[in-house]
């Protein structure tokens, strides 16, 4: 049997999310159609956040960022039991 692995045509095709190391704080996931388009928003958010000093002064400065891919496994024949018929 044959299988192809791809982009779930169901999902968005990546999604772009920033975490502050320091605090965990992270900005709302932004979806994109091609990757980094959204790059803006997620700086425009990190530039934000480190702007904001916490209750000791400090201002954090340290982030991951996160792209999350959505795949998918098309086989080339049915490989699922036939789904129960329902009343």
């Amino acid at each position: 049997m044959t299988m192809r692995l791809g982009a779930d045509p169901e999902a968005e095709p990546y999604v772009i999310q920033v975490h502050c190391t320091s605090c965990g704080a992270a900005s709302d996931p932004a979806p994109e159609r091609v990757p980094g388009e959204r790059r803006a928003k997620a700086e425009e958010w990190a530039l934000a956040h480190t702007g904001k000093a916490d209750a000791q002064g400090r201002h954090h400065t340290g982030y991951r960022v996160t792209v999350t891919m959505f795949w998918r496994v098309s086989p080339s024949e049915e490989i699922d039991p036939p789904a129960p018929d329902r009343p």
